[in-house]
């Protein structure tokens, strides 16, 4: 747990700022920013299939649908980047102690066996679709889309995300 490199001081540092350990000590805070985390992510999802189900992007349309897709990018870039840092996501392994290796290591066996059945059922679900269907229906060009933004915001966040709702309130030092 003792930091070698100056980058791993610096990563330590910012997983350790006492104003990021106040913003992020509450359990009700924290899964907070998890929901809306998913509010993003749902969001961007519309976004992506707004895009696609407009043909025509000129004029002031299409300018809003950009600058709206990538508030919720940049949003969720930074909310998701803050929990990882909240959750000690960021920090590399050799940096935390036996306790929060145990729970970084948890979150990571959820989020797998999560992911696995969240693909597994996309999957059925796509192969009952085109297969069962008659032939005049065809799976939605425009869902392939919003579905791949869900799938990789999962991907990239769910670790992250379980540790933000499960882990309990942090008690804070008192500063004199």
């Amino acid at each position: 747990m003792y930091p070698q490199s100056s980058t791993d001081r610096t990563k330590l540092k910012l997983a350790e700022s006492p104003r990021l350990r106040k913003a992020w000590a509450s359990r009700t805070r924290r899964r907070l920013y998890t929901l809306l985390y998913g509010g993003l992510v749902a969001a961007g999802a519309a976004v992506i299939t707004a895009v696609d189900l407009v043909a025509d992007l000129s004029g002031g349309r299409g300018l809003l649908l950009a600058v709206l897709g990538l508030v919720i990018l940049v949003g969720g870039m930074f909310l998701v980047t803050q929990m990882n840092r909240a959750t000690r996501m960021s920090l590399p392994y050799r940096l935390l102690d036996e306790r929060q290796r145990t729970d970084r290591d948890t979150a990571f066996r959820i989020s797998q066996q999560t992911m696995n059945v969240f693909l597994m059922v996309v999957f059925i679900a796509i192969a009952f679709i085109t297969t069962f269907s008659p032939p005049d229906v065809v799976f939605p060009v425009w869902l392939a889309m919003p579905l791949l933004w869900v799938l990789v915001m999962l991907h990239i966040s769910a670790p992250a995300c379980y540790l933000a709702w499960t882990q309990p309130d942090e008690i804070l030092d008192e500063e004199d």
